[in-house]
């Protein structure tokens, strides 16, 4: 048996990475994506979502409304739909599972969605995270390479909890009576 040639491999990632990313577009756009996964839970004409799998679980996290996704994956994104791709292959594209990810990722963006995978405490995001254990090593890395994005929400948290230098430009004498 022969070995993958690490070129060819990378380049099928890369391949299947712009097909993912073109389908996320055209569904974060309201187009037809041609991922039948994506497709069957775009928007109807009233503009919600159609998607009971993800609308209805209880215990989904919401990203908060200054989150907003981006009708194209940013960087942070590419970096986890490449996780996606190197572990999982072409699956993504076709196997049902896989498309239920592709849409959690294309509705609540990649880091919430990895998020959800690495952090999640509802009982839906701990099955989310079953589903994945193949990827969640590879995850780890991303957010360890991306932490403002990752941890934005924690840094500013901990930021109110943080003592506060002292004030340098205070003179020693200024609080005492002499």
């Amino acid at each position: 048996m022969s070995e993958p040639n690490p070129d060819q491999t990378s380049q099928e990632t890369a391949r299947l990475v712009l097909r993912m990313d073109a389908a996320i577009s055209a569904f974060r756009a309201g187009q037809c994506s041609g991922v039948h996964a994506l497709d069957v839970a775009s928007h109807n004409s009233s503009g919600a979502p159609n998607d009971p799998m993800i609308g209805s679980m209880s215990g989904t996290y919401i990203r908060p409304v200054e989150r907003c996704v981006t009708r194209r994956p940013n960087r942070v994104e590419l970096a986890v739909l490449t996780v996606l791709a190197d572990t999982y292959g072409a699956e993504m594209l076709s196997n049902s599972s896989l498309g239920y990810v592709l849409r959690l990722f294309a509705r609540h963006g990649g880091v919430v969605f990895a998020q959800r995978v690495l952090f999640g405490e509802s009982a839906a995001d701990q099955q989310l995270s079953v589903m994945l254990t193949a990827t969640r090593v590879a995850l780890t890395q991303v957010s360890a390479l991306f932490t403002e994005e990752f941890f934005a929400e924690a840094n500013a948290l901990i930021a109110g909890f943080r003592p506060r230098p002292p004030d340098a430009f205070k003179s020693p004498s200024s609080g005492r009576n002499e």
